[in-house]
């Protein structure tokens, strides 16, 4: 039998009620993924890049890089080349440039970071070259005592500032020229690369290479760049020179009628490698569109505009060779 149970005289509330409610939670910030770590002498998140490069060594319906070469290229990336000496091949790959330079080559070093793409390269008919020797790692893991007439720069993962640090790195190792090869596409990493190699004391040759193609057919493009590291010594660290001389420019919102035309003609005339423009974040984008516009019609042989995180770049394009 239950129990009974008595209250106080004139408590008519009978139990205390029963707390059903949640208990409060303090709340969680949400997990983000960590963004990827860039370090700076690689210019990509190195880990992922070279995982893709070792998937896509097993990949035999697909030779690495084939997609950026044509014949125009090659024969303008051979004739840059001297005849006759000790080259390294940096970016190797599975060796689709291999061959062609071992024409020039006295000896050849191949240089890949990828194990795959070394494994791709040496079952192909170039191993049985007794002038070609592999070595699987970067720049980096050269040996102070290595060194080479030239160095050729096919199919590096490096992109950005890790291209400069790529460059300094090679002319340790180098006696005479650095040739690279890079895409010609919408980071402008050669323009950057080949005026700051000039600031740190390099001659450098730009060459704009185009394919020929049948009418209609949109032509691919890339950018052979020659560096001659001869009477090179190093005088900044890369990091220092990518930013060299970049002046800021602070524009009221809204813009002034005129003021991209106006910016642009400064630059033009004031002689600067770079100009940082900022201004409102609500109107950056019309401000970005006007200074394209105005580069388009008074400078598009001489500057670019690009986006960055800070604001908007105005760049000085170095002087092409065709």
């Amino acid at each position: 039998m239950a129990k009974d149970e008595t209250y106080p005289a004139g408590d008519v509330s009978g139990p205390p009620p029963l707390d059903c409610s949640t208990p409060e939670v303090e709340p969680q910030p949400r997990a983000h993924n960590a963004p990827p770590l860039v370090p700076v002498e690689f210019g990509v998140p190195i880990e992922s890049t070279l995982a893709r490069r070792e998937r896509l060594a097993d990949r035999y319906d697909y030779t690495f890089g084939q997609e950026r070469v044509f014949p125009e290229l090659v024969d303008k990336l051979l004739a840059e080349v001297p005849q006759g000496v000790d080259i390294l091949e940096v970016g190797a790959a599975s060796g689709l440039l291999t061959r062609p330079l071992l024409t020039r080559a006295r000896r050849l070093t191949a240089l890949e970071p990828s194990p795959g793409m070394l494994r791709r390269l040496l079952a192909g008919d170039v191993a049985a070259d007794p002038r070609l020797g592999t070595v699987q790692g970067m720049v980096e893991d050269l040996p102070a005592s290595a060194y080479f007439d030239a160095a050729v720069v096919t199919f590096s993962p490096r992109r950005g500032m890790g291209l400069l640090y790529l460059l300094t790195a090679l002319a340790t190792h180098v006696r005479d020229r650095v040739v690279m090869l890079l895409d010609d596409d919408g980071t402008l990493d050669w323009a950057y690369l080949a005026h700051a190699a000039s600031l740190q004391g390099f001659s450098v040759t730009v060459h704009i290479v185009v394919e020929r193609t049948e009418e209609g057919v949109a032509p691919r493009r890339a950018v052979v760049l020659v560096t001659d590291v001869s009477q090179w010594s190093p005088e900044l660290p890369p990091e220092e020179v990518w930013e060299f001389e970049t002046r800021t420019v602070d524009v009221p919102h809204p813009a002034p009628r005129g003021a991209a035309t106006r910016l642009v003609r400064y630059f033009l005339a004031a002689g600067d490698r770079a100009l940082l423009i900022r201004t409102d974040d609500s109107g950056i984008e019309r401000l970005y569109g006007n200074l394209r516009t105005a580069v388009h019609r008074l400078g598009r042989e001489e500057v670019t505009v690009r986006r960055t995180d800070d604001g908007i770049q105005i760049v000085r394009m170095p002087k092409v060779v065709d």
